[in-house]
Parts: C-alpha cells; sequence; structure tokens
C-alpha cells in the first residue's frame, strides 16, 4: 500500500507535504500520523468502529490528559489486526496509533516485531537508549519507555514490593503490553526554530485537564478561574512525567469544576439527580459542607471531593448537604 504520508502530498488539501525525515518516525504499515484522517480510514474500509482504549500511560486515575489527541477512544478494523488508531483533538488527522497484541509487522524504522512475543528485553536490544528512560505517573499501571514519538508500555507488577528501587531484571522478561507512535500534529503544521507548541523552558501547563500552551491562559479572566495547583520538582516529575521537569501548572476552571461534581453527586445520590437533572437547575442549590454553607466560589471545595474523602450526602429543601473527611 502506496503510504498515505506520499498519498496526501499529492492531493489538493492546502497542507504542504511532511518533512521525509519526520514521516519515517511516524508511519507505520503505511500509515502516516498527520496525514491520514479518519475519513481516509472510513473510505479504506467500511468496518472501521469505534473501540475503547486504555491510556496506558495516563490511566483512569490520572487527572491530565494529553493534548494530542482524543483520551480513551479510537477506531479499529479487523483488517489491520492489533492496530488502533486515535484521532487529533481538533482536526480529522490521526495523530496517534496503539499496537496491541495482535499485531505482526514493522515499526516506523524498519524492524519488525511480533507484539505477541515482544518482550522488553527485546525492545531494549532494538533501542539501547531506551534503557534510561524508565518512568511512570503515580496514576498509571505501566512502565513507560519512550523518546519523542514512540512509546513501549510493560504493566507493573503491584505485588512486588518495594517498588523501588526498581528490579529492571525482572521487567526485562516481561512483556510488552502496548506501543504507542503518536505526535501533535498542530506541531506538524506549525514547526520552525522560533516557534514550539510547548516550549521546553516552560512549565507544564494544564488547562482542565487538558495540556495547553501557555498562550492559551490569556484569554481567562480570573473570575473565570475555580484554583490554580503549581508543582515543583519530583511533585511535577510525579504528575505530569518528564514534561514536569520545569514545574506542572494545573488550572481549572469554575465550569469544568461545577460539571465535574454535579456529576459526581448525581452518581451518589439518587434524590440530588432528581433536585439537579441537569446544570441549569444546580445553579439554584445552596452547598453546605462539613456544617460550612459555601456563599461564594464553591468550586474549588467541592471539586475537591472524590471517593476517598466523601462521606454522605442528603438534601433538605434547596439545601445539599455534604460530609468529607478532612484533608490529610
Amino acid at each position: 500500500m502506496l503510504p498515505f504520508c506520499l498519498l496526501r502530498s499529492q492531493d489538493n488539501s492546502g497542507q504542504s507535504p511532511i518533512d521525509p525525515a519526520l514521516a519515517s518516525k511516524i508511519t507505520v504499515e503505511g500509515f502516516c500520523l498527520c496525514r491520514t484522517t479518519l475519513s481516509d480510514l472510513k473510505n479504506l474500509q467500511k468496518n472501521f468502529n469505534e473501540v475503547e482504549v486504555e491510556e496506558m500511560d495516563e490511566g483512569k486515575r490520572c487527572f491530565a490528559q494529553d493534548s494530542r489527541y482524543i483520551h480513551g477512544k479510537g477506531y479499529y478494523s479487523e483488517s489491520y489486526p492489533g492496530m488502533i488508531f486515535q484521532k487529533d483533538r481538533d482536526e480529522d488527522y490521526i495523530s496517534k496509533i496503539r499496537l496491541t497484541k495482535g499485531f505482526k509487522g514493522r515499526l516506523p524504522d524498519g524492524a519488525a516485531i511480533d507484539m505477541d512475543k515482544l518482550l522488553l528485553k527485546d525492545v531494549i536490544k532494538l533501542y539501547p537508549a531506551l534503557n534510561n528512560t524508565w518512568g511512570s505517573r503515580d496514576c498509571s499501571d505501566f512502565w513507560t519507555f519512550s523518546n519523542d514519538t514512540v512509546a513501549f508500555y510493560v504493566r507493573i507488577d503491584k505485588s512486588k514490593q518495594p517498588l523501588y528501587p526498581i528490579d529492571e531484571a525482572y521487567y526485562l522478561n516481561k512483556p510488552i503490553e502496548g506501543i504507542d507512535i503518536l505526535i501533535s500534529c498542530y506541531s506538524v503544521y506549525h514547526r520552525s526554530n522560533e516557534f514550539s507548541l510547548f516550549p521546553a523552558d516552560e512549565p507544564a501547563f494544564f488547562l482542565d485537564s487538558i495540556r495547553v500552551n501557555s498562550g492559551v491562559l490569556k484569554s481567562y479572566s480570573p473570575s473565570e478561574i475555580a484554583f490554580i495547583s503549581v508543582y515543583k520538582d519530583s511533585n511535577a516529575i510525579r504528575l505530569a512525567g518528564k514534561d514536569g521537569v520545569n514545574g506542572a501548572v494545573y488550572i481549572i476552571t469554575k465550569s469544568f469544576a461545577r460539571e465535574h461534581y454535579w456529576k459526581y453527586f448525581q452518581s451518589r445520590s439518587a434524590e440530588y439527580r432528581k433536585l439537579a437533572p441537569d446544570l441549569k437547575s444546580e445553579f439554584r442549590l445552596v452547598y453546605v459542607l462539613n456544617d460550612k454553607t459555601l456563599t461564594k466560589d464553591q468550586e474549588a471545595d467541592l471539586f475537591e471531593i472524590n471517593d476517598s474523602n466523601f462521606l454522605k450526602l442528603k438534601i433538605s429543601g434547596k439545601r445539599v448537604i455534604i460530609k468529607s473527611q478532612p484533608p490529610r
């Protein structure tokens, strides 16, 4: 099959061809990221179906999400075993390909692999430099070995304690559970010596759990922000991985926080669901948290309530009375 990098460079899409050196790093089995589109896939095969994707670097317990692709959702066809295609957040381009069990083919650099048999020691033999990239977010269940366009994942054995120092010899014989080939399509089409989507000397900024360029924040006024959390050093790396080497800043807007706690309280109380079937009706409610009536900027306090600290919720008229454990 003719690579989609070449096919798309010959059309009238208006986008210039991707640099060949870059294309060679992001093309799998002829499918080139940021040139192949979801429409291309559906035109190629009618049996592409939407599937759920386990995000190995950012598990369900992770707060932040990668802004380069749509989180947790992909497209799969039995015509391409072991390949799941994930779409860019803003465009129709495919910006991530997940290789899973069942894939037997070549990686972008031409290395032949069989995902049903691939072990970590095989990956380290192919790419010795990755042996220096052991890492995992606290919220992830996988060790990650990655460079700028590819990531390999090995499941963490939680029964093996202590977790640190890592018993590298033990994990070398463990299977690779998944491989991600990914890139920011935005950065592909805005490449220059002066531009970087995420400047290397800045902290990693996350707005409502999505990583963003710091320039995006200029469009928000202070009155729209529920709270800001700043993390440094090891705390930043623990939360954001290697992206947090210069720190991490998490910004939560009031609208995002409201929807978050509204959905959570709905999941915990049938009375609450009846009282606040939508966000418009939620505005009329008065919240009482641990005997304190919240009258202003309640979003920050209520956003922090989750399964780890929630105790009970009851309804009294339009008052929502909540008990939670105090922070440790």
